[in-house]
């Protein structure tokens, strides 16, 4: 994680076209988001199989709420700061 966050500072301090920054922002965003997906889906999976299937309830809630801030990134990137990204 410490890896992902100091490659979003990179881009924050990078120079360049600003479309182009807001596109690398967005994909940083969304491997954070994939990091923090597998990690949590992981546990889940873990607390299924000890038969903690309270715990196992709310890692999925968060899975979910993760799973849908990336949604969110992947609608941004599609439908505004790649396409202006690609004109830069």
């Amino acid at each position: 994680m410490k890896g992902l966050i100091a490659e979003g500072d990179q881009v924050i301090q990078a120079t360049g076209d600003a479309a182009v920054k807001d596109a690398a922002l967005v994909a940083a965003g969304q491997r954070v988001e994939h990091y923090e997906m597998a990690g949590y889906g992981s546990a889940r999976n873990f607390a299924q199989q000890c038969g903690r299937n309270d715990v196992a309830d709310l890692l999925q809630q968060t899975l979910d709420e993760e799973g849908n801030a990336d949604k969110k990134l992947k609608e941004v990137a599609e439908s505004s700061v790649n396409p202006a990204a690609s004109h830069a």
